[in-house]
C-alpha cells in the first residue's frame, strides 16, 4: 500500500487546463535539500553524502543554519549515550568532509566559529525552508477565500518531498525533533490543499487520495471530513455514511472517543442529502475548515 509520501501531486485541475507540474520555474534554486534524503546541490546536481556520520553533522547545522552549533553540541547528538574519546577529532574529519561536498575547501559557507561550526544559508536555500514558506502563504490565502490560488501554492510547496524528512540521517535529538515539526506541517498543508481542491470542485480526482491518507492516517479526522464530502459529492453517499461509521468505530476503538461535534454535523447533512453539500464554491462545504485552515501546527494526530 502507498503511503502519503509517494503520492503523486503534480495535477491541478482548472477550467482551463492543467497547471504545470512542480515549483514554478521563478523560484530559485535550492542548495541543500532535506524533505526526503539529505542532498547538497553542485554544479552537477544533487550529491548526496556518502557516510551517515557527515549527513548527521550536515542535518544538525541546517537545523541550526546561521547559528553556532558548538564541538560539545555536535558530540552530544552524533553520541547521545557515550561519545568515544576521539569524538573532537573525528568531527573535524566529518565536517572536512562535508565542506569537500559543499565544494567549501576554505570554509566560506561551513565556518569553524568558536566554540564550534557555523552553516550560512539563505532562506531560499533550503527546501524546508521553501516548503514552510509556500505552505504558510497557501494557508493565509486559503483563509481569505481564494482557492483556487492556495491550491496552486501548497500544490508547489508539497511537490518538495521526496520522502521522510532526513530520510537518511540517523537518528538525532536534534534532527528526530526536526523531522517531526516538518511531516506534522507536511499533513497540515495537505489537509488545507484537499480542502482548497474540494472548494474547487476536484472531489472525484481527490477521493482515490484522500483514501489513501485516511488509511495511512486512521486518527486524522479532518481528513475523515474530506473523505466524507468527497464520496458525497461523487454520487457515493452510502460510502460517506459509511466513513463516518468507520470513523465512529475508530475512535471508539482506539481512543474512547467519539467524533467531533463537526463530523456529527456533517453525518446530519450526508443524512439528509442537504444540497448545500453540493457546492464546491461554497466555503460552507467544508465542514471544520476553520481547523483545517488554522496555520501550520505541528502534527497533533500520528497514527
Amino acid at each position: 500500500m502507498r503511503d502519503d509520501r509517494t503520492l503523486d501531486l503534480n495535477w491541478a485541475p482548472r477550467a482551463n487546463g492543467y497547471a504545470p507540474h512542480g515549483p514554478a520555474h521563478d523560484d530559485p534554486p535550492l542548495r541543500y535539500r532535506m524533505l526526503g534524503p539529505v542532498e547538497v546541490r553542485s554544479s552537477g546536481g544533487w550529491i548526496p553524502l556518502p557516510q551517515a556520520k557527515c549527513r548527521a553533522v550536515l542535518a544538525v547545522l541546517l537545523v541550526n543554519a546561521n547559528q553556532v552549533v558548538s564541538t560539545d553540541t555536535l558530540r552530544q547528538q552524533l553520541w547521545p549515550r557515550a561519545a568515544p574519546r576521539t569524538a573532537v577529532k573525528l568531527i573535524q574529519q566529518y565536517v572536512h568532509q562535508v565542506r569537500r561536498v559543499l565544494g567549501d575547501p576554505d570554509g566560506r559557507q561551513l565556518c569553524t566559529r568558536a566554540p564550534g561550526y557555523l552553516l550560512t544559508a539563505d532562506r531560499d536555500d533550503l527546501d524546508g525552508d521553501r516548503f514552510t514558506d509556500l505552505a504558510a502563504r497557501g494557508q493565509r490565502a486559503l483563509a481569505d477565500g481564494d482557492a483556487e490560488t492556495a491550491a496552486d501554492i501548497l500544490r508547489r510547496a508539497l511537490v518538495l518531498w521526496r520522502g521522510p524528512a532526513l530520510a537518511d540521517v540517523p537518528d538525532t535529538p536534534a534532527t528526530s525533533a526536526e523531522a517531526s515539526r516538518l511531516e506534522g506541517c507536511r499533513l497540515s498543508a495537505m489537509e488545507a490543499w484537499i480542502e482548497a481542491e474540494l472548494i474547487c470542485g476536484q472531489h472525484a480526482r481527490l477521493t482515490p487520495v484522500i483514501e489513501t491518507l485516511v488509511a495511512v492516517h486512521p486518527l486524522r479526522e479532518q481528513l475523515r471530513l474530506h473523505l466524507m464530502l468527497a464520496l458525497f459529492r461523487s454520487g457515493r453517499r452510502a460510502d460517506a455514511l459509511e466513513a463516518f461509521r468507520d470513523l465512529d468505530r475508530t475512535l471508539d476503538d482506539e481512543l474512547g472517543l467519539r467524533p467531533s461535534t463537526e463530523a456529527q454535523q456533517l453525518h446530519q447533512a450526508i443524512l439528509r442529502d442537504e444540497h448545500l453539500l453540493d457546492r464546491p464554491s461554497s466555503r460552507a462545504v467544508a465542514v471544520g475548515s476553520e481547523s483545517a485552515s488554522a496555520g501550520l501546527a505541528a502534527w497533533h494526530g500520528s497514527p
